[in-house]
């Protein structure tokens, strides 16, 4: 191997290992959380793209290492010319593994994109901003058709992006100005789509301005996606040096899988999902034993109320109402309430005075167990709150 080459190989493999701790901690978290059976899309794609992952630095590695980051984009009409044909089959491996790994990011990062709306979709359920949801997948679909369709006709017969000679022209070359072009434009498109769903309710969202705080890095994230792939559109032109394509479309898959599993692995930050899996001890459990709670619990809005105790895993922790309790105002817009502070108005909340419409009374049961009494369910407490349609 070159020595000019090492140090991007090495980076190669870091970033690979780091990306694969990143889905490893995701799946452990949300296996913890849900178990195998709670698994949903979005946690089989990233099984997938795992695997995917593994494939990426092995070509980058093949591509710089190997082939030295040749490729035909590389060569004048008279390099082409000039070249003896016994180095043909060097320059054109170098190409099929330049394109191999171009599709390959792009493949990676499409997947990612549509992993991350199937996890919006969760996050989202029950709030206006859903039926977005769709629609973007929708394009993130159509933009990945578009991309195949352009990598594949643009330039005919396609083996022609290889050929060293006769040269095929300027427009049959593996690092081709419309092939970034393209995907750098969807792709940027498709991450801010993305991004818009959650913001509405992330910026209006009632909760301490710390944990605001954190919501809004958390799912503005995909500025970082953005970013490097405008940096590696710029550097990958203007420097255009040996082996800099792979290295830059490694590093922004690696941005891409560790932005989408953030969001997900933030539980193990938190001291009850220790708690909750038996690695640490509550220290409120004392506390909450009296009152018939055990451990900690979370507040989902689905199809009704749910309290969990820390016995049992949640049907689904990531929604944005478990954060707090979805209640809907007099003009159909979402409002989002801390769970200590719906907690504390329980059993004495009064519906608001809404125009002519339909009132709709939910009563929810709550049951609330001790640690020894859980199966039997000794005490019930009701709580109603009101939906205005």
């Amino acid at each position: 191997m070159d020595p000019r080459f090492v140090g991007n190989v090495v980076e190669i493999w870091i970033l690979y290992f780091v990306g694969m701790m990143a889905i490893a901690a995701r799946v452990y978290c949300r296996t913890k959380l849900v178990g195998f059976k709670g698994y949903q899309l979005d946690d089989y794609i990233v099984i997938a793209v795992a695997c995917m992952w593994t494939a990426a630095p092995a070509i980058g590695q093949v591509f710089v290492a190997v082939c030295e980051g040749r490729h035909t984009s590389q060569l004048s009409y008279e390099d082409r010319k000039n070249m003896p044909p016994e180095r043909y089959d060097d320059w054109e491996y170098g190409s099929q593994m330049f394109l191999f790994g171009l599709s390959g990011y792009f493949i990676i990062l499409w997947t990612l994109k549509f992993n991350m709306l199937c996890f919006y979709q969760r996050v989202v359920r029950g709030l206006w901003v859903e039926k977005f949801v769709k629609p973007v997948m929708a394009l993130v679909i159509c933009s990945a058709i578009a991309i195949i369709f352009t990598l594949s006709l643009y330039c005919r017969p396609f083996h022609a992006l290889w050929q060293v000679w006769p040269d095929p022209g300027p427009e049959c070359v593996p690092q081709n100005r419309v092939f970034f072009v393209v995907i750098l434009t969807f792709n940027l498109l498709t991450d801010t789509c993305i991004m818009l769903i959650p913001a509405p309710v992330i910026i209006n969202i009632h909760t301490n301005k710390l944990q605001k705080a954190g919501l809004i890095f958390i799912f503005s994230l995909g500025f970082f996606c953005m970013f490097a792939a405008i940096l590696r559109f710029v550097l990958v032109f203007h420097l255009n040096d040996a082996g800099i394509s792979a290295s830059w479309s490694v590093r922004e898959d690696f941005v891409g899988i560790v932005v989408g599993q953030l969001p997900l692995i933030t539980p193990m930050f938190k001291r009850k999902f220790w708690v909750n899996i038996g690695y640490a001890t509550d220290k409120s459990r004392s506390r909450n034993t009296n009152d018939g709670f055990s451990g900690s619990h979370g507040v989902e809005l689905g199809s009704g109320l749910h309290i969990h105790s820390g016995n049992r895993k949640p049907l689904d922790p990531y929604s944005l109402t478990q954060i707090g309790v979805t209640r809907m105002g007099s003009e159909s817009e979402e409002e989002i309430v801390r769970p200590e502070d719906k907690a504390a108005n329980m059993g004495r909340y009064s519906p608001p005075s809404h125009g002519p419409g339909i009132m709709v009374e939910r009563t929810v049961e709550i049951e609330r167990s001790s640690e020894r009494s859980l199966d039997n369910r000794n005490s019930t407490s009701t709580n109603t709150w009101f939906n205005a349609i």
